[in-house]
């Protein structure tokens, strides 16, 4: 066991050191933008980045606000299994993600999508309609990024062919950004109706 223990985490480390430090500060810059001029962040993913999506969207609305702080406006539009199915059942799966934006995204809103391959259907479907809508679309991709990659405004790409490593780096990216964004929206106390 040991041996799988520091292979892996040899691999998320060189996975992690390779990630692109200005991309990373310009997603929470992004984030921290939609903030201060409310609007609406939203995340999606499949599988195991859907649950990534989903805890994603969890830490941002609930660890990055204090007493009398004005909530940040982010959902996973994973998580209405009632929506998703209906949606897959009538329209495709490849429509799952984009169909509820329209409903929703508006001009200056963020989506942040969640992929390793960076190729499935519905994720890139989403990223043209948010993208149609002048949406900011960031992307957590892993492998070459995949199609994502040549969509989205910015693209994390973790330089990972491992599922798992890719996955747990986008866990750490998302406990860097509450980091991030709780610290600064404290600062901007001040100023929050």
């Amino acid at each position: 066991m040991q041996t799988y223990i520091e292979a892996h985490l040899d691999k998320v480390r060189a996975a992690f050191d390779a990630l692109p430090r200005d991309r990373l500060t310009l997603l929470g810059q992004t984030l921290l933008h939609a903030y201060r001029n409310q609007k609406q962040v939203f995340t999606i993913g499949n599988g195991g980045s859907s649950s990534t999506a989903s805890h994603m969207a969890a830490d941002l609305a609930k660890n990055t606000i204090g007493p009398n702080m004005r909530r940040f406006r982010i959902s996973s539009l994973n998580d209405n299994a009632a929506i998703v199915t209906a949606l897959a059942n009538d329209l495709g799966y490849e429509n799952v993600f984009a169909e509820q934006l329209m409903n929703l995204i508006r001009a200056g809103d963020v989506l942040i999508v969640v992929s390793a391959s960076g190729n499935s259907p519905n994720v890139i479907n989403a990223i043209r309609y948010a993208r149609s809508q002048s949406a900011h679309v960031a992307g957590l991709l892993g492998f070459d990024g995949g199609e994502a990659a040549r969509l989205v405004d910015n693209a994390i790409v973790v330089d990972s062919t491992d599922y798992g490593v890719v996955e747990d780096v986008h866990l750490i990216i998302n406990h860097m950004l509450v980091d991030y964004l709780r610290d600064n929206f404290v600062e901007d106390r001040g100023w929050i109706v």
